[in-house]
């Protein structure tokens, strides 16, 4: 069996075409805190349905509210995190 070269790595961009940086990492982190925002509506329409008893799948609903806590824990660290690299930032002298 022979292996061809993939030719799909060797596309060239030119220096304007280049997304920036800022824009990329904003984009993606705000669909981040959506998918959260996402995640803890589900989450609430789990537990309302695990109040009133309509109960088809309790796997599935438990999945859906364990998911959303760990979503919520995942984007605090990463909150925490990046005021730690602020304040350590601020804090350099140059």
């Amino acid at each position: 069996m022979k292996i061809e070269n993939i030719d799909l790595l060797k596309i060239t961009v030119e220096p304007s075409q280049k997304p920036k940086t800022e824009e990329k990492f904003s984009h993606i982190l705000k669909e981040f805190i959506a998918q959260i925002n996402n995640d803890q509506l589900k989450a609430k329409e789990a537990e309302q349905k695990i109040i009133k008893g309509e109960v088809n799948n309790l796997e599935e609903l438990m999945y859906t509210i364990q998911k959303s806590e760990i979503s919520l824990r995942l984007i605090t660290e990463i909150r925490n995190k990046a005021l730690e690299s602020y304040q350590e930032i601020f804090r350099m002298q140059v």
